[in-house]
């Protein structure tokens, strides 16, 4: 049964995954992979390489909204987790560690009934169709404001294009700086607009 319409534009609809979602959702993101022989780091990169079981379980946990084209056709994706002590990515827990250290205007991260987004995936065909910024407000519409007000991520410090998309496109910010295994990360927060 399809979720439901949480914004249409363009006519792109942007909603929540299904089950039947997941292999055109790993099929899109097929060419962002650094080893796909048609990747190319500077339109941006996912870090992971997901699987069924793992988008299913970022769904189950709090959310993966997706966007698609007339016709069904996955154009990109936005996943969601809840802000928790503990995640089975080693990033992630690193992540979490340094935000027990963070504040953010003012207040402590955990005061602020946070979240962590990411990944978040647009296919090269639908660049300057506003899905960016269209999941970003699928995303606030999805989850309610009394539980989730600031979202959390990590982005590579390799990955330019994502961290202005994120910072220019957005308004995120940068809040602090971990690394894992040798590679640097940035800490972003994005507040919901009251």
């Amino acid at each position: 049964m399809p979720s439901p319409l949480l914004l249409v534009e363009n006519q792109i609809t942007y909603q929540q995954a299904t089950q039947v979602d997941y292999s055109a959702i790993l099929t899109m993101a097929e060419p962002f992979y650094p080893d796909s022989p048609s990747a190319n780091a500077s339109t941006g990169f996912l870090n992971k390489r997901f699987t069924e079981p793992m988008l299913a379980s970022m769904n189950e946990s709090l959310g993966l909204l997706i966007a698609q084209k007339d016709g069904g056709q996955v154009i990109g994706f936005l996943g969601l987790s809840p802000f928790t002590t503990q995640s089975p990515s080693p990033v992630v827990n690193a992540m979490l560690k340094v935000l027990n250290t963070l504040s953010y205007h003012g207040q402590r991260i955990e005061q602020l009934s946070p979240f962590v987004f990411g990944p978040i995936c647009v296919a090269a065909e639908a660049k300057g169709l506003g899905v960016f910024k269209n999941l970003y407000r699928a995303m606030w519409q999805f989850l309610p404001a009394s539980a989730y007000n600031v979202g959390l991520a990590f982005i590579d410090k390799n990955n330019q294009h994502s961290l202005d998309a994120h910072i220019k496109g957005l308004g995120a910010e940068i809040i602090g700086e971990f690394s894992v295994h040798q590679s640097l990360f940035w800490i972003i927060a994005y507040s919901r607009v009251k």
